[in-house]
């Protein structure tokens, strides 16, 4: 008898740890993107950063996220077990990941120096000299998607802003809450830029690899909509809203 449950024992061992191991370490990673990821030396801040950790910690996740480049970020999503905080929910995407929740709708606009009049229409805005966007992004795909020949790209949001205050290109097409969070962080004058009316709205939400654990998707979106119900997320998010006037 003793012998039997020292073997009892020991399979039962065995089965809590094969469970433990078939449970996948999730991590959460994603590119700095103002005002949603602020990078602060390697570790994320900023509101999207603080709804996917109390979301994690609601599903018994670890809450660290961590900041990598942009495609680096993106393909630990597509190799599974991530969250990523947020990211453009588009349609080539739509079946690539999870969607856990909304962080926050954005509108793509034009910015220009407030020497001139703003521009809303693609008419305008061929007219332009040059309109610069960040390479490789959705926003530059939504400029092709217009036809225009006066496009230019560069690889950062600070090097765009930096162009237009410095009056070399005559426009800087981004998301609204990206653009104003961006010339903040520079320094520069708030007063000097403006914007016309959106050319599309783009909404980031908190995704996660195809391969997380339906529990787990369910935990989490289940955390989301306490957020959204006890009036937290409305407060994490006021920041990406409009000033008051």
């Amino acid at each position: 008898m003793p012998h039997l449950l020292s073997r009892l024992t020991i399979l039962a061992w065995l089965g809590c740890a094969c469970t433990a191991a078939a449970q996948p370490d999730i991590q959460i990673v994603g590119p700095e993107r103002l005002p949603y990821i602020v990078d602060r030396n390697g570790s994320g801040s900023g509101p999207a950063v603080e709804l996917v950790r109390l979301i994690a910690r609601a599903a018994g996740i670890d809450q660290e996220v961590r900041i990598l480049p942009f495609q680096r970020a993106v393909r630990q999503l597509d190799e599974g077990d991530t969250l990523y905080p947020a990211l453009l929910r588009t349609p080539p995407r739509e079946d690539l990941y999870v969607w856990i929740g909304e962080v926050f709708a954005d509108r793509a606009v034009l910015f220009t120096r407030r020497d001139g009049p703003p521009v809303s229409e693609i008419a305008a805005a061929r007219r332009l000299e040059r309109i610069s966007v960040m390479r490789g992004s959705e926003l530059h795909g939504i400029l092709r998607s217009f036809g225009l020949q006066n496009v230019e790209t560069n690889i950062s949001e600070d090097h765009n802003a930096r162009l237009l205050r410095a009056e070399r290109i005559e426009a800087w097409f981004t998301l609204r809450a990206v653009g104003r969070a961006t010339w903040h962080e520079l320094g520069f004058p708030p007063a000097e830029i403006q914007h016309g009316e959106a050319f599309a709205l783009m909404s980031f939400w908190i995704a996660g690899s195809r391969n997380l654990p339906p529990a787990t998707v369910a935990k989490l979106r289940a955390a989301y909509d306490g957020l959204r119900q006890s009036g937290a997320y409305d407060r994490i998010v006021a920041p990406l809203r409009e000033p008051p006037s």
